[in-house]
Formats: structure tokens, sequence, C-alpha cells
């Protein structure tokens, strides 16, 4: 294992503090930031340059008994990968809007629903359809809708996913939706979400399918996998690639006591080619992630102060970098950042 000292870049911030970022690709730049007065900049991580896109208003939020689920109260970055659409939304909250960044301004404001909206995060993320952008975003607890975003129409037009006169409609999902994340090529959606008692049941679907034929298979089409039972949701988790996704616990269920057996820390990796009966592969780590990402070659694990880098092939750490906490992954750069409120860290993973 590789312990030597690591060589970062850093740039420095001089505006508003940074709440966060997200990578895009764009002609000013690679990495849209987020900051504390409503501004959405667009920094080129090669030249430092930085360009105010716009400024949105962020309402000032209500927080009762902040991270009791796992969730870290906050307004949160979501953008296309062409960078010409953003959402800021707010996790562990309903509220969200999704900005045209071409002339800056909001296409569709965003409502998650009020029920239990604390225990989760707001779901949504960007997909491409056709070519297209698409914005996947709750609409109600147990309800995903994906839109356009440069218009807000509603693009999975369907019937009720609630109770009418008392009963449940056709397709009803008794599901929280939580953190959405597609796996590199857009294909499915990993959902982490929870359901009564309460336990938490991350699951995965077919986006693909979703968006260009069943409009109910987010509910109950033949593509969605249950991956585990757990107690606690709101963990981290990333996809090695299409088939592989990694969760951040090593807990197994015990069906006799409605509970998770306790288990040290770590990680498992599911994949989704293996039957759902295969065992999932397991890495047992020093201290729980607070943060995954992958480049399809190495998992990083966010820990403390540091981050360890591990070997999908092998299982073993390769490599320790210390007093650097990887809060996002530059996939196209190839590059580990640490976004703080007045600087930006990276570290190469080439």
């Amino acid at each position: 294992m590789d312990t030597t000292t690591m060589t970062e870049t850093t740039l420095d911030w001089t505006g508003p503090d940074l709440l966060d970022a997200a990578e895009v690709r764009r002609e000013d730049g690679d990495l849209l930031v987020l900051d504390a007065a409503g501004g959405i900049s667009c920094i080129d991580l090669e030249s430092g340059a930085i360009a105010l896109l716009g400024t949105v208003i962020l309402r000032e939020q209500t927080i009762e008994d902040d991270g009791r689920y796992g969730v870290a109260s906050r307004w949160r970055l979501h953008a296309s990968a062409d960078g010409a659409f953003a959402a800021i939304v707010f996790d562990g909250g309903s509220d969200g809007f999704v900005v045209d960044l071409d002339d800056f301004r909001i296409t569709l404001k965003l409502d998650g629903g009020d029920y239990y909206p604390d225990t989760v995060a707001f779901s949504l993320c960007f997909l491409s359809l056709r070519g297209a952008a698409v914005v996947v975003h709750r609409t109600a607890w147990n309800r995903l809708d994906a839109s356009d975003p440069r218009t807000g129409a509603l693009l999975t037009q369907r019937g009720p996913t609630t109770y009418v006169d008392g009963k449940a409609p056709p397709h009803y999902l008794d599901y929280f939706h939580g953190r959405l994340q597609p796996n590199p090529s857009g294909s499915r959606l990993f959902d982490d979400g929870w359901a009564w008692q309460p336990v938490g049941i991350p699951r995965v679907f077919d986006a693909a399918a979703w968006l260009s034929g069943n409009v109910w298979e987010s509910e109950d089409g033949p593509s969605v996998r249950w991956l585990s039972y757990c107690d606690d949701w709101n963990f981290p988790a990333c996809w090695i690639d299409d088939e592989r996704v990694v969760l951040g616990h090593m807990s197994k269920w015990n069906d006799e006591e409605f509970a998770s057996d306790p288990a040290p820390p770590g990680v498992r990796i599911i994949d989704l080619n293996q039957p759902g009966a295969t065992p999932d592969r397991k890495l047992p780590m020093s201290a729980a992630p607070h943060a995954l990402f992958s480049d399809g070659r190495s998992i990083f694990a966010a820990h403390g102060p540091d981050t360890s880098v591990w070997s999908v092939d092998s299982g073993d750490c390769t490599e320790v970098l210390h007093e650097f906490q990887a809060t996002h992954h530059h996939r196209r750069r190839k590059e580990l950042l640490d976004v703080q409120p007045r600087r930006i860290r990276r570290v190469s993973v080439a």
C-alpha cells in the first residue's frame, strides 16, 4: 500500500462560500459550482478561469433534527452532462428548481412532496434521451417523473400513484424514493430509499425502458431489482461500471430479528449480471466510508480526514490520500475533488 504524499492542485475561492459542485463539459469550463448567495459559476479547472453564469434565490429552509436519518440538510447542485441545465434542490426537503443556463431562466419548479421528505435526499438526476437532456425528479414520496428541462413538460404522464377512495391504484409502490444515481451510460438508476418498518432497501431499474416505453417501469417494471435490506439508508454508494454497484455497508439482514446483524465497516459489491441469490462480494475497511466513488478500476472511499483507494480486481487497499477528504469525482478529468467553502482541492487518480 502506497502512503506517499500526493500531489494536489488548489483553487482558492474568493466569492460567497461554496455549497456544492457538479461535473460538466462546457466551452467555458468543466465544473459548475453553487455558492451560498445563490450564484452558479463555471470553472475551467485547467486555467482557473471563473465565469458567473447567474444567481438564483435560495429560500431559507426550516431544518429540524438535522442528520437524524443520515441526511445532511443542504442545497445541492446537479447538472446535465453538457452543462446546459442545472438543478438546485434541498436535501431533506421538498424545494428545488431547474435552470436553463444558456439564458439563465428557471424552467421548472420542483416539489418533492411533504410526506417525510426529511428522511431522504431530494431525488433528482439528469439523463439523456435520444441525445437530449432529461431531468428525473421525485414528485411525491413514492413517485418519480421525468421532465423536459427546456420547457418543464412532463414526459412520464401516467395514472395515480397514491390511494384513491381508500384503495391502492394499480402499480402502487409503497416506497420512499431517495438519492438517485445513474450508471455511467445512464441506462440504469440506483435509488437509495426505504419502506416501512422502516427498512432501507436500495433498488435499481432500467431508466431507458422507463423513458422510452413502460411508464410504470419505475414502480413495478420487470427490470426492478431490490438490492439489500438494512436498518439504515442514506449510506454512500456508487457505480463501478454499468453492471456493478457498491454499497457502503456490509451488514446482513436477519429475517428472524427483522434487523441487520452487526457487521464491521466496509463495502459490498453487487454484480447485477449475477442472480439475486448470488452472495455479494465484500471488502472490509478500517472505517466506515462516508463517500464512495469509482472509475471502474478503483473504489475511492472517503473516511475521516482521508481517502483510501481500493483495487476492484484484487480488493486490496493500494493507496491512502492522507488529509484529503474527497467530496466529488470528476470522471472525465480523472480527478478527486475536495470542495470546501473557500477552496477546491484536486488530486489526479489517472
